[in-house]
Parts: C-alpha cells; structure tokens; sequence
C-alpha cells in the first residue's frame, strides 16, 4: 500500500480533528482539539500543514511553521510506527531552501507511542522539556493579594500593541526567546477564533503594564476547562507576588464561569522558578512533553 504526503485542505478538518483527537487519547489519554481550534490553523498565513494518506485515509498529520533566525517548528502526530519516519523526512525536505542551515524543532507529548524513537533514528536530539500543569477548582480557591493597592482589569480595545510589548518584555529573558513580530503575535492570540477580551487580565501601575495574564478556554473547546495561556511579569515588578496574585484571580474568575479546572504550559526548566510558582498556588504537572531538535546542513 502506497502512502501520499500532500498538502491538507480545509475541507478536510474533520477528518483532521479524528486523527489528532485518537492520537491524543493514546499519548495523554483525553481529548485536546476542538474542529474549530483544527479549522482555525488554516488562517495562519505562516502555516503549511501536509497530511499522510493510505488507501484514502489520514494516516498521519504533519505542520511546520516557521520562525525568526531560520528556525522551524515542525508538529508531526501518527500512531503508525511506519509512517512515523516518513512524516520526519518530510519535515526535513520541506525546510531544505526555506532557510541557509535551518533548525527544525518537534515535540512529543506525553507518553506518545511512535514519534519519539523516529526523531532520534533521524538523528533529532532532545534539548528542552515542558510540563502542562492544572489545578482543579473548588471553593477553597484564596483570595488573591495584590500589592500596594494595584488591581487587574480586562483588555480594551486599541490597546493592542501596548500588551503585546509587555508580553515581549516579560519573556525576553527566557529560555531561547525570539521576538514575533506583531502581526504574527496578533494572528496567535487576538485574531485567533474564541479570542474573548473579558479573560484578559492585565495589571497596570503608573501608566505602565507591569503583568498579564492572557486567558481563554481550552483548545478543546470544553467550556469547564480554562486556559492560561500567557503569564507574565515584566522584570521591574517581579518578585513582588504579581504572578501569584494574577493566577489566583485567575481561577477565581474561570470558577465563576462555571470551569471545574485550569491548566497552563510551562518550560520544564524556566530560569524564573515558574514551576515553583505554580506549584505553591496549587497546581500538579499532569504530563511531560519533550522538545526534540535537528540542524539540516
């Protein structure tokens, strides 16, 4: 049987949606994707998305996006152990002219059955590890505190380009950190479907944005599971318990809307101590994701 790597049409999400969402379930054990979050990856104007088919089925499903500096971020997924390798080599044959030596990087989540050993038989390398973390929500959720009489608010519109310089700002320290330009950065977060400016929590001090939080709901589209999907603090205010005070609120507002839980991702080993941070509000790592690497000469 003959396998095609082609490029994916949006006709085809739902399809799409079913191999992702079986691929989840055997990696992690529960759903991750929405059709409308899957459907929303075709308006990215960066994103060239290819599928594996078979005898008229996806068998494998392949994005690549890429980067400032040459690099590119490569999502493979497929429970064939023998489409696996095809779906790297084509990830590596797509970056070849798109940039002089490009970097591509891929991810495995969780307990993923087949992609792992295929990076590392194509000669990727793991450098980095991430951790999604959640907190299931109940009525013992504390206050939060907030310093020197500071207090959240939501995003207003127009206001655009201010949070996303506080966004820049509050990771440019962070582990390999590049900065997106701003259209890209709008299309990932204000432009993206179920974009909702009421889960936007940002807190200002003296005419400066000193931290946000940039929430929504899950990927999933479960309305009982919100996401926090940007914490940040920028350098002159940290260590002053923003971070904390903003998850807090957080989950106290998620709860309000009726969410049973809230989960983030984090860098396994942020220089910052995010992971301690989130651990002392109460959060557990629920699994590990591995970040895999390779130069193409």
């Amino acid at each position: 049987m003959s396998v095609e790597m082609r490029a994916a049409h949006e006709g085809e999400v739902p399809a799409i949606r079913a191999l992702l969402e079986e691929h989840a379930l055997a990696s992690f054990g529960e759903p991750e994707l929405s059709e409308d979050e899957v459907r929303s990856w075709f308006t990215l104007p960066k994103l060239w998305i290819g599928v594996a088919e078979r005898d008229g089925a996806l068998v494998g499903y392949l994005d690549i996006a890429p980067e400032e500096g040459g690099r590119l971020n490569v999502d493979a997924r497929t429970l064939a152990p023998e489409i696996a390798p095809l779906l790297v080599a084509a990830a590596e044959e797509h970056a070849r002219g798109k940039a002089e030596s490009p970097v591509l990087r891929g991810y495995v989540q969780g307990d993923e059955p087949v992609l792992r050993s295929a990076f590392e038989a194509a000669g990727w390398r793991p450098v980095r590890h991430s951790f999604q973390m959640r907190i299931d929500l109940d009525d013992d959720v504390p206050e939060p505190v907030w310093p020197d009489g500071l207090a959240p608010r939501t995003f207003r519109p127009g206001e655009e380009e201010r949070v996303y310089e506080a966004n820049m700002d509050a990771f440019a320290d962070h582990w390999d950190f590049r900065r997106h330009p701003l259209e890209d950065w709008r299309h990932y977060t204000i432009d993206r479907h179920g974009f909702d400016p009421s889960l936007w929590w940002l807190l200002e001090d003296g005419g400066e944005l000193a931290a946000l939080s940039l929430n929504s709901w899950h990927f999933s589209g479960d309305r009982q599971f919100g996401w926090i999907g940007i914490l940040g603090v920028r350098p002159p205010w940290r260590k002053q318990g923003l971070g904390t005070a903003l998850l807090r609120h957080s989950f106290r507002d998620f709860r309000g809307r009726g969410a049973t839980r809230v989960g983030l991702g984090v860098d396994g080993e942020n220089t910052t101590g995010a992971v301690r941070l989130y651990e002392g509000v109460g959060m557990r790592v629920v699994r590990r994701n591995d970040t895999y690497e390779k130069r193409l000469s």
